[in-house]
């Protein structure tokens, strides 16, 4: 009977990691976790004489706009300012006699001057109309709530070109029609497909801020398309001029949708967050959304140790190999593709490559499902042997 035991035992710990090979999570829900991100900095910088009053008045407003966001705030009197790597981002030939505001980008390289004062108008009146614009705006605000609750979000930019901007306004239709037809045989299911959205030359002005976090900083002559996803994260590049393709938006969209272990550098699973408020009420429709809740510690834990562990090439699950680059992206998404619709030996893949087609084995059966019913067989077939050896025991 011991003998038994043993190989029960010995067959249970076979079968173990069979629950643990398909990831709970894929590349969108990752994007819902901060991990660790920078936030973006906002300096108030005001002259040293600055009464004390106004000053904590100043810092009051910046305080109460940027709560509950990824914007933190800090005002510095001139001479202290010079004094901190602060200084690196004084407004050039400011002299403190009007306060001045720069948002800071949480790689610290790039800076937005925020215009605080009107003229004829005291500090502390413009000082709200001002800030608001960091992390509220129309457009930014209709394009993030399809960001929250969808697949993702195709942004296009208008460039100067009508033409252009309906031509890839076609291309990224089309992009999204065909992510939206493979979303049954996703590994994780995610009821709303993709959207285009569009910020047009008239509201360029407007969306200053939202614009200058994705690295668009000036209208161009032909449009200018960003993918969004998550937490208001961007993945992969802005994409312009010859790389802006069907191929290139398809290719960064999948990626969405991938299983958390498909190798995907972990900076495109935590790309860079848009300015924006998360409070309590986003927080509890997130989770009720997810089914799971983001903010948790066990969850920034489990994704923090899956993530290590999934290096490029890793992942029972993973469809593709993916690189740090939009070239290497694109060369694995068009393998990918070629390898899907002929047999392996007539696809041309790079010695050594793995490749696993993002195709289920049968319509609308995910992965998953084919290594749960390996799961079971394996098990009944275990209880026979392992009954049968028992009963010659027993004679």
């Amino acid at each position: 009977m011991s003998l038994c035991l043993n190989r029960l035992v010995i067959l249970a710990a076979c079968l173990a990691p069979l629950g643990v090979l398909g990831c709970r999570f894929n590349v969108r829900d990752v994007g819902f976790v901060d991990l660790g991100s920078e936030p973006y900095r906002l300096y108030l910088f005001v002259d040293d004489a600055m009464p004390a009053a106004e000053r904590e008045s100043l810092q009051s407003i910046a305080i109460a706009t940027f709560y509950d966001s990824n914007v933190k705030s800090q005002l510095l009197p001139l001479g202290q300012a010079r004094q901190t790597e602060a200084g690196a981002f004084l407004p050039d030939g400011f002299t403190g006699e009007t306060p001045a505001a720069v948002l800071v980008s949480p790689d610290q390289k790039t800076t937005l001057p925020v215009p605080l004062a009107k003229a004829g108008a005291p500090i502390l009146q413009t000082a709200w109309d001002a800030l608001e614009p960091v992390l509220d705006s129309p457009r930014r605000n209709a394009i993030l709530e399809r960001v929250f609750d969808r697949y993702g979000v195709v942004l296009l930019v208008e460039g100067r070109d009508d033409a252009e901007n309906r031509r890839v306004r076609s291309m990224a239709d089309a992009a999204v029609s065909e992510i939206t037809a493979k979303l049954p045989g996703l590994e994780k299911e995610i009821q709303q497909p993709p959207v285009v959205e569009v910020i047009s030359l008239g509201d360029f002005g407007s969306e200053q801020a939202f614009l200058w976090s994705l690295g668009i900083r000036k209208v161009l002559e032909t449009p200018q398309v960003v993918i969004l996803y998550g937490r208001g994260r961007m993945i992969g590049p802005v994409l312009s001029g010859e790389q802006l393709s069907q191929s290139s938006v398809s290719a960064i969209l999948t990626t969405i949708g991938l299983n958390c272990e498909c190798g995907l550098d972990r900076k495109w699973m935590q790309g860079l967050m848009v300015p924006l408020k998360w409070d309590r009420n986003r927080k509890q429709e997130i989770a009720k959304q997810l089914g799971f809740n983001p903010e948790s510690p066990e969850i920034r834990i489990e994704m923090s140790q899956i993530l290590a562990k999934g290096g490029p090439g890793q992942g029972v699950n993973r469809s593709k190999i993916v690189g740090d680059t939009l070239d290497e992206l694109l060369t694995g998404y068009r393998t990918g593709n070629l390898a899907a619709s002929n047999p392996p030996e007539q696809s041309a893949m790079p010695p050594g490559q793995v490749f696993e087609t993002d195709k289920p084995l049968a319509p609308g059966f995910p992965m998953s499902g084919w290594i749960a019913l390996a799961g079971i067989s394996i098990l009944i077939v275990g209880g026979i042997i392992v009954l049968v050896a028992y009963m010659r025991e027993s004679q």
